[in-house]
């Protein structure tokens, strides 16, 4: 199986592309959101544009912190697609982490997520990024399994005093 880590750029966007960001639900069932969804090819490529500002400080943001957004393609096809925040503020590590990822419902279940993580995991400690936060809903048993799968260990998370319907994560890069 072949396996591309690519950026997220608006040169990206061709065909498979667009049907896989209109394929992942505006709503998922664990209430995660997806930004592309029902949106026109223009208005996909002025978001990603707009993120990438963002990711290299060419237009500060309140909520939105520096980030890396990635692809996983397998055999050509893309499945998931995610991000990684280089720095949190108190707001992502209450709602988010450093990561995030959605994979595609038509090629879920498949170990996509599981490498699409490492991989995310391997471009941090090629920044310099000793240690990543995530999390996931309780329920979702399948990004549970994920983070678990990429050495990630549940604590708990000061900010987030009785939110029990969610499990944080961290990770110490080595």
């Amino acid at each position: 199986m072949k396996y591309q880590l690519l950026e997220l750029r608006s040169s990206l966007l061709n065909d498979e592309l667009f049907n896989m960001l209109q394929e992942i639900p505006e709503t998922d069932e664990f209430g995660q959101t997806n930004e592309y969804y029902g949106k026109t090819r223009k208005e996909i490529v002025e978001e990603i544009n707009s993120r990438m500002r963002v990711a290299y400080s060419l237009t500060l943001s309140r909520n939105v912190l520096p980030a890396e957004n990635y692809i996983l393609y397998v055999n050509g096809k893309p499945v998931c697609i995610g991000g990684l925040r280089f720095k949190l503020n108190n707001y992502w590590k209450r709602h988010s982490g450093n990561i995030w990822y959605k994979t595609r419902p038509s090629e879920r279940g498949k170990g996509y997520a599981t490498k699409f993580v490492e991989l995310l995991c391997e471009r941090a400690k090629e920044l310099g990024m000793k240690e990543l936060l995530a999390q996931c809903d309780i329920k979702n048993n399948g990004s549970n399994k994920v983070l678990i799968n990429n050495n990630f260990t549940i604590y708990e998370n000061a900010l987030c005093k009785g939110c029990d319907d969610t499990n944080f994560y961290k990770k110490t890069l080595s």
